[in-house]
């Protein structure tokens, strides 16, 4: 039995042991491995997943891959529908600005919002994300997706203003009768809390908070009707808004939106498994790649938080927390992935206490695991020496070499930042 094999099997009868027996006295460890076996051409998709602890006081970050210069935008004649994905917006007087930023879908994974984020994260304003509640594409897709808990966590550890919305027009797809495009966000209501924002004097915490409790509810009704209205008007098919209404009960208690109702019902499944209260030794000495990592994170606020990590593994006597990015035909991944890599990084880097179970105190550094079609590997921060054979032996373009160059600076800003960029198979 391979090593991998034995180290999945490991996790299931972990899992089984902390649940109910009964699944597992019906096949033997023959049978398990079997299965195991046949489906381990799959294996990413074999992923444990641990519970973690960490705290945060502050958050410092020197981000070395902003751009330049931004555009600005005047909050008077603001329209997010037309503005791009990140800008500044002029507040009226002179140096007053916010920083903006546009989601086009609740969901994290898609269109990169994270990197938009780092790409004004170096700016001393206020930092303001604008996210539609819900995003649905349509009956014939299934995109149909919801804000939930974690982009909450993220945006409050990391101080950015959330401004919930909803989309209110859209087109029916050339050529389909069940899929919808060219979405347009409510206006009046982006700039009304713009002008908010521009005059609130507490944390983004305190904002999000307020805003998701007296909001959350009416905003979400108006998105789901909103699809209703696109429906009817473009004679096109959209996921039943049954669905919608029964999740945002799940979000209420006594009657009222609630972020304790939002927080556990929205998180995933696989995260109860994951916070168990306690961790076999012999599964927690052998973390290694490919084993996620969920992070219940405090503040000295007392606030908890939830936030997913894409690996952590011993190494050395030390956590890694680890982001990794891949580039199926090229050398480097896209400078967007990189940075929406960076960007979940930050508050990794900035946990002062880790813990695991049990065991406290666990010194913890994060990378950022970058693959490509590349021949050997290279560490940062390095020499300048390093780097130049790095790039000279994999004959990188120049806009390759600048990024690593960038790379360079960034883990050398940032003391618990490393930089790992290797072959695919590496």
């Amino acid at each position: 039995m391979s090593r991998e094999v034995k180290r999945f099997f490991q996790i299931f009868e972990w899992h089984l042991e902390s649940e109910s027996r009964s699944c597992y006295t019906l096949m033997s460890r023959k049978d398990v491995v079997k299965w195991v076996h046949k489906f381990f051409e799959w294996r990413h998709l074999i992923v444990a997943t641990f519970s973690l602890k960490g705290f945060v006081r502050d958050v410092r970050y020197a981000p070395c891959f902003s751009p330049e210069t931004l555009n600005v935008y005047n909050i008077t004649q603001f329209d997010v529908n037309q503005a791009q994905s990140y800008r500044l917006i002029d507040l009226g007087t002179s140096g007053n600005n916010l920083a903006f930023l546009k989601w086009v879908s609740p969901k994290r994974t898609r269109s990169y919002p994270f990197a938009r984020i780092y790409n004004t994260y170096h700016l001393n304003t206020k930092k303001v994300t604008v996210i539609p509640i819900i995003k649905d594409e349509g009956a014939g897709t299934q995109n149909n997706d919801r804000i939930n808990f974690i982009t909450f966590s993220w945006m409050n550890l990391l101080n950015i203003y959330i401004i919930l919305t909803w989309y209110e027009d859209a087109e029916r797809k050339a050529g389909t009768t069940d899929r919808i495009t060219n979405q347009i966000l409510n206006v009046e209501n982006v700039r009304e809390k713009l002008f908010e924002i521009s005059r609130y004097q507490m944390s983004a915490l305190h904002w999000n908070t307020t805003h998701f409790e007296k909001d959350f509810e009416s905003i979400y009704l108006n998105a789901v009707d909103g699809y209703k209205k696109i429906s009817q008007k473009e004679n096109v098919a959209i996921h039943s808004p049954k669905n919608h209404i029964q999740t945002l009960e799940k979000f209420k208690a006594d009657g009222c939106f609630n972020l304790g109702s939002f927080k556990e019902a929205s998180l995933p499944r696989s995260f109860e498994a994951a916070h168990r209260e306690s961790v076999t030794t012999h599964i927690l000495e052998s973390l290694e790649e490919n084993t996620k990592g969920v992070f219940q994170i405090s503040n000295y606020l007392g606030g908890q938080y939830y936030l997913t990590a894409d690996e952590v593994y011993w190494e050395g006597g030390q956590l890694v927390v680890q982001e990794s990015k891949n580039s199926s035909t090229g050398k480097l991944p896209s400078e967007d992935d990189i940075k929406d890599g960076l960007f979940k990084l930050i508050l990794f880097a900035n946990m002062e206490e880790v813990a695991i179970d049990q065991r406290t105190n666990i010194q913890c550094i994060t990378r950022l695991k970058l693959t490509g079609d590349l021949i050997g590997s290279l560490f940062l921060p390095s020499t300048s020496e390093n780097i130049f054979n790095f790039c000279a032996e994999n004959r990188l373009t120049q806009t390759h070499q600048k990024r690593i160059v960038l790379l360079d600076q960034e883990a050398s800003q940032n003391s618990k930042l490393q930089v790992w960029i290797t072959g695919r198979h590496g």
